[in-house]
């Protein structure tokens, strides 16, 4: 078998631990996926009251929103593989949480990137219903409430837990743009 068959294989696996499914089940499903359509169908609202146009043609961004869920379901799920098999748990607290700190592989380049996936999975939600509101205007201030969220609350959890290791792996990986990747130092 070749590395990228055992590669893809171990991502669907991963997707199918119950980590994953009881997490989806729990959190994905009955909250976020119908917060995210209101918050869509909101957006459309706001489209039409300021006036703002679709900003892609159609029925290309039918594409790209497909294109833009599959890249982010798919680096969702490969960030969550690597916590569940380099950090020995789960990337939830509530489902046991990862029992040792991951900093190697896309962990290395950036301390969140799961959100990445995320992003990329809502922004679909955006394309495909071709409104500038939520794509540029409320998704980005999602975005931040998500991140700051991450440093108040779960940041101290990280110290608590992983202590010294937690505190140098802060100070050289950013928390959610991979500048490392586009401005290598030689």
């Amino acid at each position: 078998m070749s590395a990228q068959s055992t590669s893809v294989t171990s991502m669907v696996q991963t997707a199918l631990k119950p980590q994953l499914v009881l997490m989806v089940a729990k959190v994905y499903i009955p909250v976020l996926f119908p917060l995210t359509f209101l918050i869509a169908l909101g957006s459309l609202e706001l489209d039409a009251l300021v006036g703002l146009p679709a900003f892609l043609p159609t029925p290309a961004n039918y594409g790209i929103a497909a294109a833009s869920f599959v890249f982010g379901a798919v680096l969702w799920i490969y960030t969550y593989e690597q916590l569940i098999h380099r950090g020995d748990g789960s990337p939830s607290p509530t489902a046991g949480r990862t029992q040792r700190l991951v900093t190697t592989g896309i962990y290395a380049h950036c301390r969140n990137p799961s959100i990445w996936g995320k992003l990329f999975g809502v922004l679909a939600v955006g394309f495909a219903l071709n409104s500038f509101s939520f794509c540029f205007i409320i998704l980005p201030i999602i975005l931040t409430i998500s991140l700051v969220e991450k440093v108040v609350r779960q940041e101290p959890q990280l110290i608590e837990i992983f202590g010294p290791e937690y505190e140098t792996y802060r100070k050289e990986v950013p928390l959610f743009v991979p500048w490392k990747i586009f401005f290598r130092r030689n």
